[in-house]
């Protein structure tokens, strides 16, 4: 089963480092910082072994193809992990910064771990073989069920993705950024800024293009008019609750979920 913590194939990853001589073996080859930084903390190595050992476990109810599922699964993952919890060599040096990676794995760990557990009972619990009754009774009459109208949003615009956006977890919708170094924002003007300093080829900037299906997305255009991503605005009831994706175009494989900057 393939590992979250370095991405490599070669075992489920148990326990804390000094007690697991293969995970210590594993960290001392790790060479990128996401993985320097799971190393050295306990609680994120335990998280990752709760996470690896969940996979092997749900891998326990299926065959090799189904492993192979659940191996591409977290492949997927892994890349969306590193994505929205990127972590720098610089990271590693600055303890407020190292906190918020952190913390953001530890989320990120935890609500894949819940998933897969989820999976893993839905497949272990039984169905229910329900008694087939007969009887001369009369058939009962269905009485049809009334169509509900489709639940109504409010109306939004371009103009709604005006303001500063912050990078959030895609699971519990959570600011993960502090809006000040790391942040999208839409002008007035439908100028873009999108800055990362962790994240090479950032800033991008831009402007927004001219749609007439704004609930397709929004183009993010260079001075040449070239396309370089996707704004796609998912309105709620309010404003407050937005949530806007951002993916870059292709050689770029940055895709990010923001809500709006408190």
């Amino acid at each position: 089963m393939r590992s979250v913590l370095l991405g490599s194939v070669g075992g489920v990853l148990l326990g804390f480092l000094a007690m697991n001589p293969a995970l210590a073996a594993d960290c001392a080859d790790a060479n990128t910082p996401v993985a320097q930084l799971i190393c050295r903390d306990s609680a994120l190595a335990q998280a990752v072994a709760a996470l690896d050992g969940a996979a092997a476990a749900l891998g326990e109810t299926t065959d090799a193809n189904g492993r192979l599922a659940i191996e591409a699964q977290q492949t997927l993952w892994l890349s969306r992990r590193n994505e929205i919890c990127p972590v720098t060599p610089a990271d590693l040096t600055d303890a407020k910064a190292t906190k918020a990676r952190t913390e953001c794995l530890s989320r990120s760990l935890a609500a894949r771990t819940a998933q897969i557990e989820a999976q893993r009972a839905a497949r272990a619990k039984p169905v229910a073989d329900a008694p087939l009754v007969l009887s001369d009774a009369a058939a009962p009459r269905l009485v049809p069920i009334q169509a509900r109208p489709a639940t109504l949003t409010r109306p939004v615009s371009i103009t709604a993705l005006v303001g500063r956006w912050a990078k959030a977890d895609p699971v519990s919708r959570s600011a993960i950024d502090d809006c000040r170094s790391s942040y999208l924002e839409v002008t007035r003007e439908q100028t873009v800024s999108l800055v990362d300093p962790r994240i090479p080829g950032f800033p991008v900037q831009g402007r927004l293009a001219a749609t007439a299906e704004f609930s397709k997305g929004v183009s993010l255009i260079d001075a040449n008019g070239d396309a370089k991503a996707l704004l796609h605005l998912e309105a709620a009831e309010t404003p407050r609750l937005d949530r806007l994706t951002v993916r870059m175009g292709a050689p770029s494989t940055f895709a990010a979920s923001f809500v709006r900057c408190r």
